[in-house]
């Protein structure tokens, strides 16, 4: 079993409430694992004025009064975070393309887990989630829990485990293993596979693998199963009956795209859950998979972060 530890938590900041409510969850695992939290705020660079109106202010400027206000506001949530929570935090602005950066700042500083807002100021994707969270999501190599701006999530009570017949399907149990301890959690176990024969017996293996690990762990748990085509619909719908708290998948990628891209299944769920989700890659994820940006959109490989 692989011993995962959450020590760095990096907490992208746009000001809204959304990031706003995402820091408050980032907050809560921090104090329960005694992690360390790192807010970043990216100045982005499109748009500011080049200084053609008579008099006016070069792009140069207006972005040195951009990055000196929100280095200021910064440090306000940062001093909150430290004296009200007694957490060690950090406060970093940057400049770029917001993801591009999000993602360089988590590899820079060995996150373990990225957590962000879906309703920030960038807009969204498909209405449902904020492009710069999804390509998060998509690129970074550590861990990404996204969370809903509609509500305050500060407990993981009830989780919903889909397990799929995939290559390391159940890695993500053993990230989420502490999770579950400090949050005294009970784990909605959904099996999803299609009606392939072959598919049907190795999702059985896999769950009598995960319960021999539940049982291990005292977790309380139960487990159905779903035989279909439309899995990711399944899993908003049992998220949805159940009122989850949290749901927690592999972030598999689309090998046939021609660059890095999540699946159907992933993007689905996470565009379209009302529910924090917590995207979890294989460790086994290819390099392209698991590359980052510059910021230009192109990928350049990086060492896969094994959360030590």
């Amino acid at each position: 079993m692989i011993n995962f530890n959450i020590k760095t938590i990096l907490v992208p900041v746009d000001f809204s409430p959304a990031s706003i409510n995402a820091l408050n969850s980032a907050v809560v695992l921090a104090k329960k694992f005694d992690a360390a939290i790192i807010l970043v705020h990216v100045a982005e660079t499109t748009g500011l004025s080049d200084g053609t109106q008579m008099n006016g202010p070069t792009a140069e400027e207006n972005l040195m009064a951009i990055t000196f206000h929100a280095e200021q506001k910064l440090q306000t949530l940062q001093h909150s975070v430290r004296d009200n929570f007694l957490l060690h935090c950090q406060a970093v602005v940057t400049t770029g393309i917001a993801y591009s950066a999000i993602i360089k700042m988590s590899a820079t500083h060995h996150a373990d887990l990225i957590i962000m807002g879906t309703h920030g100021l960038s807009g969204y994707k498909n209405s449902l989630i904020g492009l710069n969270a999804f390509n998060v999501v998509k690129s970074a190599a550590c861990p990404v829990l996204t969370i809903p701006a509609q509500k305050k999530w500060d407990m993981f009570k009830k989780i919903l485990f889909p397990v799929r017949p995939i290559p390391a399907a159940l890695e993500k149990y053993d990230f989420i293993r502490k999770i579950i301890s400090a949050n005294n959690s009970i784990l909605k176990v959904l099996g999803l596979s299609s009606n392939d024969e072959k598919e049907v017996g190795l999702l059985k293996d896999l769950a009598a693998q995960l319960n021999e690990k539940l049982k291990a762990d005292e977790v309380v748990a139960a487990t159905y199963f779903k035989v279909g085509d439309n899995m990711a619909d399944e899993v908003i719908k049992i998220a949805t009956l159940m009122d989850t708290d949290l749901i927690v998948i592999t972030a598999n990628m689309d090998q046939s795209a021609q660059q890095a891209a999540v699946s159907p299944y992933t993007r689905h769920i996470i565009n379209h859950a009302h529910y924090p989700v917590l995207s979890i890659k294989p460790l086994t994820a290819n390099a392209v998979a698991d590359g980052i940006t510059d910021d230009n959109g192109n990928y350049f490989s990086t060492p896969v972060n094994h959360y030590n």
